[in-house]
């Protein structure tokens, strides 16, 4: 397949890294020092599970990158069958025009933001016939350009089509990625699975930014609060139209719970990760919309919002530059 990667950090580095590594064609849609550093130096994936500095998973050389989206479709001899979309949800409207620029009549464009705005954004700019939601799961983050680490299990990514039909060309990406050791799959409803990955890592993310706490003191020594988080998740998304339980997870709470579980310990969100640098995060692509959206479901989320309440101030000092 022809393939486009928007961005090289820890989704786009773990994505690309993978899928050029098992023979795909793949080019990198980057800009600055992360173009620089991938002409220079390359793309090497790391395992960092038993600590650092891991174990190289896939090693690019010399991978095709540019700042020019028509550069790539004339290197990959037209226009991608998929296009992954991995930068933060800020940067989206702005990638508008390149992403006209890429999609062709048949490309797929996936969404591997956390939250549940980004699918809504490129819909916009590309039409949402082009636009298959996705779910990313992999713990990554970019250590520098060009050099991308994960911690815990190889990583997912669910996608579906905007209407929840099976297409061929679903089939063909969940066949690439399963072919790049990426576990993959074709969800009954993407949208509930979207909602899923919302009620833990964006939980997860706010509460941890909020106490300055990995997963482990989240998932211990304030439990309560977390359940009662993914609880409010759970509520507003019912309130929608989307049921997350599932045949192997009756009690999406109580899923949600052992998947914190899991999880290694130290284990952080990039938006948490973010907002403890005092640098301008997702904050409110991510926890800003799932309060607005309970609010307009007429669902209460108090836990949400008080986190919401203490984080904003900060957030609105890191894009200030103070």
């Amino acid at each position: 397949m022809r393939i486009v990667i928007i961005g090289a950090g820890g989704i786009g580095g773990w994505l690309g890294a993978r899928l050029v590594a098992s023979g795909q064609q793949v080019g990198f849609l980057v800009h600055g020092r992360t173009l620089a550093a991938l002409c220079s130096g390359g793309l090497t994936l790391r395992d960092c599970s038993s600590g650092e500095p891991g174990t190289v998973t896939a090693r690019i050389e010399t991978p095709l990158a540019s700042e020019d989206p028509q550069a790539l479709n004339d290197a990959l001899g037209g226009e991608p069958d998929l296009v992954f979309v991995t930068t933060k949800v800020d940067a989206l409207p702005q990638l508008a025009p390149a992403l006209r620029r890429l999609t062709g009549p048949a490309t797929g464009v996936v969404s591997t933001q956390n939250g549940i705005s980004a699918p809504g954004i490129l819909a916009d700019a590309v039409g949402k016939e082009h636009v298959l939601p996705g779910v990313a799961r992999v713990y990554s983050a970019i250590a520098s350009p060009g050099d991308v680490r994960t911690i815990g299990k190889a990583g997912s990514l669910a996608l579906g089509e905007w209407g929840g039909s099976v297409t061929a060309r679903m089939s063909a990406a969940v066949e690439a990625l399963e072919a790049a050791g990426i576990r993959a799959w074709i969800p009954g409803s993407i949208w509930a699975e979207l909602w899923r990955k919302v009620s833990f890592v964006v939980v997860q993310g706010s509460l941890g930014a909020a106490t300055n706490a990995p997963i482990g003191v989240l998932r211990s020594d304030l439990r309560d609060a977390f359940t009662r988080a993914v609880g409010e998740v759970v509520a507003v998304a019912a309130a929608l139209g989307h049921d997350l339980a599932t045949d192997d997870a009756p009690d999406p709470v109580a899923a949600a719970l052992r998947m914190a579980d899991a999880q290694p310990a130290g284990a952080t969100t990039s938006m948490q990760r973010d907002i403890a640098s005092g640098l301008p995060s997702e904050l409110d692509a991510q926890l800003g919309a799932l309060c607005r959206a309970g609010d307009e479901a007429g669902v209460p989320t108090p836990v949400l919002d008080l986190a919401l309440s203490v984080l904003a101030p900060r957030e609105a000092a890191a894009r200030a530059g103070t």
